[in-house]
């Protein structure tokens, strides 16, 4: 636990206050925590849990206190002594303490609170739960407190202390020089001691060796732990910004900040980016652009799902972004993907009908994103921006707000290369300038062009016209330009579908979002045109502009 940690922690208790909640599935970690700091500030540590009652120095004190009201009754009459100094500590009070449980554990809590504050008491009641709900009779007397995750330094001595009983022990090799020990600690940034602990072990029942080749196994574990959270999902990629069609001026940005999360930039005065909102229209790239992001900066992707915040219990949705939070703050650098964050705060007005849930949930996201030091990038990306509420858009939250719009002939030319080359087909054999005029308003009309998801779908479909060509007889048959041609008269844009709603889309981002593509002026200076098609180059790039 780091110093400022532990300091937060002794000021709170020598404050008085009277019940404070500490958020965590590390209990031994947090007893141990508190048991140093009972020491530093000489205060007796009592401890209690449902099973055995209250234990003093790991001994029952009194075998009638597993009942929590007579625990707590057996705490304030200690706490009646003038002489003593007591931290009481209740590993198992969250399940009594809820709104569903008997309201007079609650009320008993509160009583010896308020006794705390008037009787002038010298003790504090601190609860350790993995899963705290506030119900509202207990809401001014509770203060939550963070216990974060391992830090590296600390995650670096558990592994050192796991690793090197085992240099010497026959039959087990242990090949983890100082340079691979860094790598082993990275990788294991984010789980909990004994997380920690359970991959190395089992790394090492696998075949008796610690070595890079383990490496691998730490981070599948801790891919599958970060999953069982059912909130951050870590997502695998092995993408590069060279698979986005197009959105350069966005691409250059990024670039731009991939250097500013290292101990260089650190030392220049570079502060780490704080993060990206990217708005527009559905299946251009935003999602795709997450993914290539993560791994050009090489850095791990966490996805959150904003849906998943507020399932399970009545109360946990506040302590579900906490711990989602925490962990991204853990696997710090990392980027935090946020994908159709409007959906996940549509109740955040206060109209939700949810109590108030969504609004608290968007206040502990807006509070952190302002004032969060640690080296996580935000990357949130939105369909529909009237659904974000206009705090989140302010200055301080993201360091940019771009708009992807519709690609241009240009980009959809791109696109059109990107998917034929990955289906391992000669490009020359294709008229890409006469597919992307194709894809565009020639086709469809007026102000019309499909989507980057659109363009892909379309070169799917025309790959399954020449197989069933080859299905019905012909052998030779392969792709062509003859199947393009054929699938795109069956295609219906979206850019039609929903054009009056993309219109007004861009009014919006004229005015508040920077472009994600290049101006017409910046694009290649050759007629995009000349094939044929009629495409407003200007009308597809809303947006302010970027002059790097």
């Amino acid at each position: 636990m780091s110093e400022r940690s532990r300091k937060n922690i002794t000021e709170y208790i020598r404050a008085r206050y009277a019940v404070l909640v500490i958020e965590s599935f590390e209990e031994e970690r947090v007893l141990a925590e508190l048991n140093s700091v009972a020491g530093d500030i000489h205060h007796e540590l009592y401890v209690w849990n449902s099973t055995e009652g209250i234990k003093y120095n790991g001994k029952v004190a009194d075998a009638k206190t597993a009942d929590l009201r007579a625990a707590i009754d057996f705490c304030e009459n200690k706490a009646k002594d003038a002489n003593s100094k007591s931290l009481f500590v209740f590993c198992d009070a969250h399940s009594f303490l809820n709104d569903r449980a008997n309201a007079v554990y609650r009320r008993r809590l509160k009583d010896f609170a308020i006794s705390i504050r008037n009787k002038g008491y010298n003790c504090n009641c601190v609860i350790i739960s993995p899963n705290f709900e506030i119900s509202n009779d207990l809401q001014k007397e509770i203060t939550l407190l963070d216990f974060p995750l391992p830090t590296k330094d600390e995650v670096r001595d558990v592994i050192r202390n796991f690793i090197d009983p085992y240099r010497n022990v026959s039959g087990v090799t242990v090949n983890v020089d100082d340079k691979l020990l860094e790598r082993y600690v990275d990788a294991s940034l984010g789980l909990t001691e004994l997380e920690i602990e359970n991959c190395l072990s089992r790394s090492l029942v696998n075949d008796r060796k610690l070595d890079e080749s383990d490496l691998k196994t730490i981070i599948n574990e801790k891919k599958q732990i970060i999953r069982k959270t059912g909130i951050l999902e870590f997502v695998d990629t092995n993408l590069d910004l060279n698979d986005v069609g197009g959105l350069q001026t966005l691409k250059k940005w990024l670039d731009l900040r991939s250097h500013c999360f290292d101990d260089k930039a650190k030392a220049f005065g570079v502060h780490p980016p704080k993060g990206v909102l990217l708005t527009g229209v559905p299946g251009c790239g935003k999602s795709l652009t997450a993914k290539c992001v993560a791994s050009a900066w090489n850095m791990p992707l966490l996805r959150l799902d904003m849906g998943k915040i507020f399932q399970g219990l009545v109360g946990s949705s506040e302590s579900n972004i906490r711990l989602a939070l925490k962990t991204a703050e853990a696997v710090a650098p990392s980027i935090l993907w946020i994908d159709e964050i409007e959906k996940g705060l549509s109740g955040s007005s206060g109209n939700g009908g949810d109590g108030g849930t969504s609004t608290r949930v968007f206040g502990t996201l807006l509070t952190w994103m302002q004032e969060k030091t640690s080296p996580v990038f935000v990357f949130a990306t939105a369909n529909n921006i009237n659904g974000l509420p206009p705090e989140l858009l302010r200055k301080g939250r993201f360091d940019e707000i771009f708009f992807v719009d519709f690609p241009s002939w240009e980009e959809r030319k791109k696109i059109l290369e990107i998917h034929i080359s990955k289906l391992k087909r000669d490009l020359s054999k294709f008229d890409i300038d006469k597919l992307a005029t194709l894809s565009g308003e020639k086709t469809f009309g007026k102000d019309v062009v499909l989507a980057g998801a659109e363009i892909e779908a379309w070169v799917g479909d025309s790959l399954i016209e020449a197989f069933s060509r080859r299905v019905n007889g012909d052998a030779e048959a392969d792709l062509e330009m003859a199947d393009f041609e054929s699938t795109i008269k069956r295609i219906v844009p979206m850019g039609q579908m929903r054009k009056d709603e993309f219109t007004r889309l861009r009014k919006w981002a004229n005015e508040n979002a920077v472009s994600a593509s290049i101006s017409a002026k910046e694009e290649s200076s050759t007629d995009s045109f000349g094939s044929g098609g009629n495409d407003s180059k200007e009308q597809f790039m809303a947006g302010r502009k970027i002059d790097f």
